[in-house]
């Protein structure tokens, strides 16, 4: 289960795990949110109601795709820490295929589209996701 997360000027993948929680964000996709950034962090709003897949976690890895229920919010760490401490527990739903830095681009108000990606093994780059990163956009 793959998805993208694109902005204007750029994009990364993740694929989510095989679990009730993940379906049932696929299944709620396409979703169009403002972010939100509180430092090494994206939120944008998914009022979904997930059901746990297990227990919630404070400490997730840099690139993990999470539910935050306290929230409502998709939360993506990027670090630069290997271990995003969050503010309140949350559920992983998955991995960005992507280096997580690539969401330092992401600002406070930028809208993100979440939308279901085509499933293909070792796919390239897109040119998006080359460009280097510019503040005068």
């Amino acid at each position: 289960m793959r998805i993208r997360i694109a902005w204007d000027w750029g994009e990364v993948f993740a694929r989510l795990d095989d679990t009730p929680g993940a379906r049932a964000m696929l299944a709620a996709l396409p979703i169009r949110a403002t972010a939100s950034t509180r430092g090494a962090e994206v939120y944008l709003s998914a009022p979904l109601r997930l059901r746990p897949d297990g227990p919630a976690r404070q400490a997730v890895e840099a690139g993990s795709v999470c539910y935050w229920p306290e929230g409502a919010s998709i939360a993506l760490p990027f670090g630069p820490a290997p271990d995003a401490r969050r503010r309140a527990p949350g559920h992983v739903l998955g991995r960005l295929e992507d280096d997580p830095q690539l969401l330092g681009r992401i600002r406070t108000g930028h809208l993100l589209t979440v939308s279901r990606a085509e499933e293909q093994a070792g796919a390239p780059s897109s040119p998006a996701r080359r460009r280097p990163f510019s503040d005068n956009r």
